[in-house]
C-alpha cells in the first residue's frame, strides 16, 4: 500500500479513475439459487455507476472473483491451517471440560478463550453449542442450556485468523461414553463422511456430489430403522426420504467467507476448499449428530486438513477419559 485516501475523497478518486478507464467491472452477490428481494449495497452501487458512465462498458466480476476465491494459494492454505491447528486446541480442550452439568455457554467461553489466548481475531462464525434436543436445530445459537448426563453435545464452530476461517463440527458424549444408540448413529454418520471425502476430487460436478451423497445417507437410514424400503419407493424425487433426517447440503466452500462463493454446477478442481459435513437429526430421540471436515482438493486427490482432530468413537471416549 503505497498512499492512503480519507473515506470522504472516494467519489473523486472513483470519478478519475474511472474517467481514465474505457471499461467498469461491478461486483453483484450473483447467487443462482437465490434472488434478492431488496435492493442491495452492490446493486445500488451498480446503478449508480451505470447512471454517471453510461458511455462506459460494463463486466462483471464475479466470474474472475469466483475463480480467484475458490481456487486456493499456498499462502491461503495455510493461513487456514493456522486457523485450523487454533480450532483444534480449543476442541482438545473442551473435550476434557465438557461434563454433565456444564452449560453450554461456558463451553462456548472455553473455546472463545483458547482461540484468544492462541492470537485468532475471534470465531469465524457464530458458534453452535447445542446439546440433547438442540443438537436437531441446525442453527441453533442460543447456547443457554444445561448439558444433561446421556446427551450428546454438537459443536459447530471454527476459529478465524488472518481473515481466513476453520470450520468445525463435532458431536460428543456429555457423560464421555456413547450409548450403543448414539454409537450406531455416530457411526453412520462417519461412514457417510468417509465415503462423501472419496468424492471430493477434480472433476466432480458439485450438484451431482450432493445426489451420490444422498445415495449413501439413504443406506445408512435404512440401516438404523429410520426410513423403509416402502418410504423410498414413495418418496418425492425432489425431497427425497433421507431428508427427513439430513435436511442440509454436505459442502460448500471456504475462505474468506466462511460459506463462499460458488455455483451449484461447479466442476471440481485442485485448489478447492470443500466442508464435508453429514449429519443425523432425530427430534423423537432428542438426537442429533453431525461431523464436519475441511478437505483440499489437488491433483492427486485429497487432503483432509482435520486429520489430526479426533473424530472416531474411541478417540473421543479416549480423549473424555483419559
Amino acid at each position: 500500500i503505497q498512499r492512503v485516501y480519507f473515506s470522504d475523497e472516494a467519489e473523486q478518486m472513483i470519478n478519475e479513475l474511472i474517467i481514465l478507464s474505457e471499461g467498469i467491472y461491478l461486483n453483484l452477490n450473483e447467487n443462482d439459487r437465490f434472488l434478492s428481494p431488496v435492493e442491495f449495497r452492490d446493486l445500488r452501487f451498480a446503478r449508480e455507476i451505470q447512471s454517471r458512465y453510461p458511455a462506459h462498458e460494463l463486466y462483471r466480476a464475479q466470474p474472475i472473483l469466483k475463480k480467484l476465491q475458490t481456487v486456493k494459494s499456498k499462502w491461503e492454505v495455510d493461513a487456514t491451517q493456522t486457523a485450523i491447528d487454533i480450532t483444534e486446541k480449543a476442541f482438545k480442550r473442551v473435550m476434557k471440560f465438557v461434563k454433565p452439568g456444564v452449560w453450554e455457554y461456558e463451553v462456548e467461553a472455553e473455546i472463545t478463550h483458547e482461540f484468544i489466548r492462541n492470537r485468532a481475531t475471534g470465531h469465524g462464525y457464530t458458534p453452535i453449542i447445542g446439546s440433547g434436543a438442540n443438537a436437531c436445530v441446525l442453527h441453533y445459537i442460543d447456547n443457554n442450556q444445561q448439558c444433561k448426563d446421556g446427551d450428546v453435545l454438537l459443536m459447530d464452530f471454527g476459529a478465524e485468523y488472518a481473515n481466513y476461517n476453520a470450520d468445525l463440527t463435532r458431536s460428543i458424549p456429555v457423560n464421555g461414553r456413547f450409548s450403543p444408540r448414539q454409537k450406531d448413529v455416530y457411526n453412520a454418520v462417519l461412514r457417510v463422511l468417509k465415503g462423501a471425502r472419496e468424492l471430493l476430487v477434480p472433476g466432480t460436478v458439485f450438484i451431482e456430489y450432493h445426489k451420490e451423497v444422498g445415495k449413501l445417507m439413504e443406506s445408512e437410514l435404512l440401516g438404523l430403522g429410520l426410513i423403509t424400503k416402502d418410504d423410498i419407493a414413495k418418496q418425492d424425487p425432489e425431497w427425497p426420504a433421507y431428508k427427513k433426517y439430513f435436511m442440509h447440503g454436505t459442502s460448500h466452500h471456504l475462505g474468506l467467507d466462511v460459506h463462499d462463493i460458488m455455483y451449484r454446477y461447479h466442476t471440481m478442481e485442485a485448489g478447492n476448499l470443500f466442508t464435508c459435513e453429514p449429519g443425523i437429526y432425530i427430534p423423537e430421540e432428542n438426537l442429533g449428530i453431525r461431523i464436519e471436515n475441511e478437505i483440499l482438493i489437488t491433483e492427486k486427490g485429497n487432503i483432509d486438513m482435520f486429520k489430526n482432530i479426533p473424530m472416531e468413537v474411541e478417540e473421543i471416549e479416549d480423549w473424555m477419559n483419559g
